[in-house]
Order: structure tokens, then C-alpha cells, then sequence
């Protein structure tokens, strides 16, 4: 399947560095993993969720999915104290359709 150029801005500046096979690799990284670890975000114990929101909030960021990097931050804050208020059901479901929303044009440019 042919593979189309990076889809934004961000990935675009991150292939000019790394090279366009590498950022590909890291996409499909990110496409493979991103909803697994939102599986794990309901569960576990609050400092493993933490650190599971952290690395969603970069990785987001470094896809250029900045909306879902954002949203990622909230959760990571709300996370940080142990009496903030935890992870919802709706906020799950917001995060896999903005998933779903960036993942397209990723997977075009994996040649997915």
C-alpha cells in the first residue's frame, strides 16, 4: 500500500530530522500501542495510570495530535494528587474518538 507524505506539521519537522522510515516506525508504534494503553488507564493503581497518562500526553504531542495531547494533560493532573478526581468512563470514550479522529491520516502515512 502506498504512503502518503507526513500528515501535519509536527511530523513533517520530526521526519525532516529523523528521517521519513523512522518517523513511519514511530507512528506505527503509537498507532499500535495508544489504544492499549487507555485499556490499562482503567485500571491499576493511580501512580501506574499517572505515568500511563504522561507518556500518552507525549506521545500524542510528538504525533502533532496536540488536542489529544491536551486532553492527556488534564487527566495527568487530575491524576497527580492523590485526591484529584480519577479517570470516568466519558473521559475513556472521548480519548478513543479523538484517537480515531488522528489515526486516519497516520495510518495513510504508514501505508496502513
Amino acid at each position: 500500500m502506498p504512503t502518503s507524505p507526513p500528515p501535519n506539521p509536527a511530523l513533517a519537522e520530526l521526519a525532516d530530522v529523523l528521517g521519513e522510515d523512522n518517523v513511519r516506525t514511530l507512528v506505527s508504534t503509537f498507532l499500535r500501542d495508544f489504544p492499549a494503553s487507555v485499556n490499562e488507564l482503567s485500571r491499576g493503581d493511580r501512580k501506574n495510570r499517572h505515568r500511563i497518562a504522561h507518556s500518552l500526553k507525549s506521545n500524542s504531542r510528538l504525533m502533532g495530535a496536540f488536542e489529544l495531547s491536551q486532553r492527556m494533560a488534564d487527566l495527568e493532573a487530575r491524576l497527580e494528587p492523590e485526591t484529584g478526581a480519577d479517570i470516568t468512563a466519558q473521559d475513556l470514550v472521548k480519548i478513543s474518538a479523538e484517537f480515531e479522529t488522528i489515526a486516519g491520516p497516520l495510518r495513510a502515512f504508514v501505508g496502513q
